[in-house]
């Protein structure tokens, strides 16, 4: 059976493990990061408390290591995106996200590949 899922994308220590702890109260959650280091807490942490999550080794500047990890989640779970969360760090550029420019927008996942 498929239930709405969320993703969160550069889960560490700090905000991306707060915000994936936040989506597990209501939704299964698959935390994505490069070094799985960096969500295996989270993950236990999540599911020792009732919830249910997996860590999903994955590098948000590779479009191929994403697809992948979009397939898993879904395998997972289904096939029902609740939301997804980028919480990637990168070159911070101060103007309305409509009015970047396109390399203006691939910077910040350069930054981080």
């Amino acid at each position: 059976m498929s239930v709405p899922f969320a993703i969160i994308a550069g889960v560490g220590p700090g905000t991306g493990a707060a915000v994936a702890r936040k989506f597990s109260a209501a939704y299964p959650v698959a935390l994505l990061a490069r070094n799985p280091a960096n969500y295996e807490d989270t993950v236990r942490d999540i599911q020792a408390s009732g919830g249910k999550a997996i860590g999903i080794p994955t590098d948000v500047s590779d479009s191929k290591s994403v697809s992948d990890a979009v397939t898993k989640t879904q395998q997972t779970f289904g096939s029902t995106c609740a939301a997804a969360v980028f919480n990637v760090g990168g070159k911070f550029v101060r103007k309305p996200f409509l009015d970047l420019s396109l390399e203006e927008f691939e910077s910040g996942w350069e930054a981080n590949g």
